[in-house]
């Protein structure tokens, strides 16, 4: 099938204005000019997108989508600790029937919005069926905590149950197992030990909040702050369970053992050089969360240093727990005036395509239109192509709404109602 649109944007090469791409078995196996394909492949059934962008599918680095139906009920804008605590309340009377709910309406959300791969972090292990049933291509992580040293061999026990569990449920999808342990401060020192013994002897990808907020680090270096005297003790645990050396969130995880390039530390907000330093030694990638840590007040992550220290970077929304939706439309836009001129266009499209395939391990198979690569891919309507700047045309054209087709391994997943004037086969 040769696939066809006003707009080509490969993400690896230029664009290419009325290109197109030539689709067998789920594989790109050529990309060009709409002329030269057609020209060349004359006997492939062509559907032309018409005023259209095609591009790799979108890939949300970090969500949480068990928690997509707490949108609106939580205070943003305050402290992190206080929303964290918040958090703790209500979802303690959030029950399996609430987060598979939850789950199924985050991933729709996501395949009308042009993701065909996502980094989702699970504690209730919800979000594996909708994702398989949409075909979305991704890595469902098992988040673990426990801040109580004594509680670390069965917390890590009750994890591997539910890896295996999750893998099981998994079988026959584009979806891999993770394991997420929460953050440095939610899992004592023993436990962020031997998750990352679990990590090395099965080979896992991980996910791990780090670094999000000034309290964390307060916490993590000290002892001290408003995590050691409001949200533990909130949980029963009364002094810390990490050895207070003055150290840096990141610097814990390197101690433990965690910092691996399986691994893809979430928000990164407060990192200073060293901490850089670090994750590039030990090719970590990044999710950086823009809106999220806005509405946390967190502060803002060094993102053009990151880019410019060539890390893997991806972009995520987060949940709708501390964001107010799951489009990364609206995520890029948000990032773009935060960062100005120091963050491209181009930089942040690239961020969630082949970008967020790298930080995932994915960039040799999706994230860029490619001979060779999986068909993963979106088409947008727009209205104008800004041959300057391609990329900046489409981030003020481009929303959720504006998505008319979602592919992935060549099967149309998504195909807005009343765009039906071209059908794929």
């Amino acid at each position: 099938m040769i696939l066809t649109a006003r707009l080509l944007l490969p993400i690896s090469s230029p664009p290419i204005v009325d290109g197109g791409l030539l689709i067998r078995d789920g594989t790109i196996c050529a990309i060009d000019k709409a002329s030269a394909l057609i020209r060349d492949f004359a006997t492939e059934p062509h559907d032309d997108l018409g005023r259209a962008a095609l591009l790799p599918g979108l890939v949300n680095a970090h969500t949480h989508l068990e928690l997509t139906g707490l949108h609106g009920r939580l205070p943003l804008g305050k402290s992190f600790t206080e929303w964290a605590i918040a958090m703790l309340d209500l979802r303690s009377g959030l029950d399996d029937e609430f987060f598979a709910a939850s789950a199924r309406l985050g991933a729709a959300t996501l395949l009308r919005s042009g993701v065909t791969c996502v980094a989702d972090v699970t504690a209730s292990g919800a979000s594996v069926v909708p994702l398989k049933a949409a075909g979305l291509r991704g890595i469902i992580f098992q988040e673990i905590l426990g801040p109580h040293p004594e509680q670390a061999p069965e917390r890590l026990d009750a994890a591997e149950k539910a890896l295996r569990s999750l893998q099981l449920q998994a079988n026959d999808s584009l979806l891999s197992i993770g394991l997420s342990p929460h953050a440095p401060y939610s899992l004592s020192e023993s436990l962020l030990l031997r998750c990352a013994e679990l990590l090395r002897r099965q080979r896992l990808p991980a996910t791990i909040h780090v670094a999000e907020s000034p309290e964390e680090v307060a916490y993590i270096g000290l002892g001290l702050g408003p995590i050691a005297t409001t949200l533990l003790p909130a949980v029963g645990r009364h002094s810390p369970s990490h050895r207070i050396c003055g150290e840096s969130p990141i610097a814990l995880l390197d101690r433990a053992g965690l910092l691996s390039d399986r691994l893809t530390a979430v928000h990164g907000v407060h990192i200073g050089i060293s901490d850089l330093q670090l994750l590039k030694q030990r090719g970590v990638a990044l999710a950086v969360c823009p809106r999220s840590n806005h509405y946390l007040k967190v502060g803002t992550a060094p993102l053009p240093r990151c880019l410019a220290a060539s890390l893997r970077v991806g972009l995520g929304t987060d949940s709708l727990a501390s964001n107010e939706t799951l489009s990364l439309w609206d995520e890029m836009r948000f990032a773009h005036r935060l960062y100005g001129d120091t963050v491209t266009a181009q930089q942040l499209v690239t961020m969630t395509t082949l970008g967020g395939a790298a930080a995932l391990g994915m960039a040799g198979s999706i994230g860029s239109l490619a001979p060779g690569k999986r068909a993963d891919l979106t088409a947008l309507a727009i209205d104008r192509v800004d041959d300057a700047d391609p990329y900046e045309s489409l981030l003020a054209q481009a929303s959720d709404d504006s998505v008319v087709l979602n592919m992935v391994e060549g099967k149309i997943l998504y195909q807005r109602e009343g765009a039906a004037r071209w059908t794929c086969h």
